[in-house]
């Protein structure tokens, strides 16, 4: 009798996961507030970040949700240039700086269906206060990105 409680309760489990996914990513796309939260929130499978010289590279295979890639609080506002390379083999993904004010600025956007490879230099305005970059996406596979400034430290 344990036996057949346990595997029922093993189906009924397994359902239930079956049924679980990432819809948030999508529905919280756009949501200014869930984006300026300092808590992320993300599902990804087989990530790899890793410094670079002067940034940052990041490789996913699956993710949804958004991480927060890049802090530093600054004394004074000042512009600094910043190297974007994204690709993304499909889903929707963009990259976007957050103020201390809680402004959000995309710096660059990949929409499923439009593009898929982007190479962009973009100046940031950070704000006194702290400063962060993000990673916004849903459904999206083989991401592959650079984030690079003489700026980071």
């Amino acid at each position: 009798m344990n036996k057949i409680k346990s595997f029922l309760m093993l189906v009924i489990i397994s359902a239930l996961l079956t049924g679980c996914s990432n819809t948030f990513a999508k529905a919280e796309y756009n949501d200014i507030d869930k984006i300026v939260n300092i808590e992320d929130r993300y599902a990804k499978e087989n990530s790899n970040f890793n410094p670079i010289d002067n940034g940052y590279s990041l490789v996913i295979e699956k993710f949804d949700g958004r991480e927060t890639l890049w802090t530093e609080t600054v004394d004074e506002n000042k512009d600094i240039d910043v190297e974007v390379k994204l690709s993304i083999s499909s889903g929707t993904v963009k990259i976007v700086h957050i103020d201390d004010n809680g402004n959000v600025v995309t710096l660059v956007e990949c929409i499923q269906g439009n593009s898929d490879e982007i190479n962009i230099v973009k100046t940031v305005s950070l704000k006194s206060g702290q400063n962060r970059i993000k990673i916004v996406g849903y459904e999206c596979k083989n991401i592959d990105l650079a984030i690079v400034s003489s700026d980071f430290q």
